[in-house]
């Protein structure tokens, strides 16, 4: 996925926080609809296995197994588009977790509120990672470059249908691969600098 540009890294409260994700300016009109079919929204959390995913209209069952912690549980929520003019995703979460997430469309600029029972959100909770994995995905819609159009065929074609195990694995496998082509030109520099 493309470096995020504005990281959301505040501390959340259970009283509701607005936040601006830092997008450019939203087209008009948008609709988030046709970006997130059946279970894409889930996928982008970063530590969950989605398995039998069941949806009515706007609401879903779900089993979740979470990859950091191993446990394995139900969750039920729904996802609402477009309810008002400003709302344009409403997820609400319930079960062992319960929580709300509204993406808004406010003077054009894309952002989000959060809702949780929890007192405080760490900036590392997974629960902010996976609004920004969202944000990230919505940014390379509303950019059009060369560089956006080969992240949005990546994500649709390879990384929203792998698990999160598999992610880690194909990241760990690309460094790796960086550092060596690294090293492959370092040598080839020096090979040619100070050898011929």
């Amino acid at each position: 996925m493309p470096p995020s540009h504005s990281p959301v890294d505040v501390a959340f409260s259970a009283i509701t926080e607005e936040i601006d994700l830092g997008l450019p300016k939203l087209p008009e009109p948008f609709d988030l609809q046709p970006l997130f079919p059946g279970d894409r929204l889930l996928r982008f959390h970063p530590n969950w296995f989605i398995t039998d995913f069941k949806q009515t209209e706007t609401s879903f069952t779900v089993s979740i197994k979470d990859y950091v912690t191993d446990e394995e549980f139900p969750l039920t929520g729904s996802f609402i588009f477009n309810s008002t003019d400003q709302e344009l995703l409403k997820i609400q979460l319930s079960g062992t977790i319960n929580i709300n997430i509204s993406f808004l469309k406010r003077n054009n600029r894309f952002k989000v509120q959060i809702s949780t029972l929890e007192k405080e959100l760490d900036p590392n909770d997974p629960l902010l990672l996976w609004v920004r994995a969202i944000k990230e995905y919505v940014r390379i819609y509303i950019k059009r470059t060369p560089a956006t159009l080969f992240f949005r065929i990546l994500m649709n074609k390879m990384i929203l249908k792998m698990d999160p195990s598999q992610r880690k694995i194909c990241l760990m496998m690309a460094k790796i691969t960086a550092v060596e082509l690294l090293v492959i030109i370092l040598v080839v520099i020096g090979y040619v600098n100070f050898v011929l």
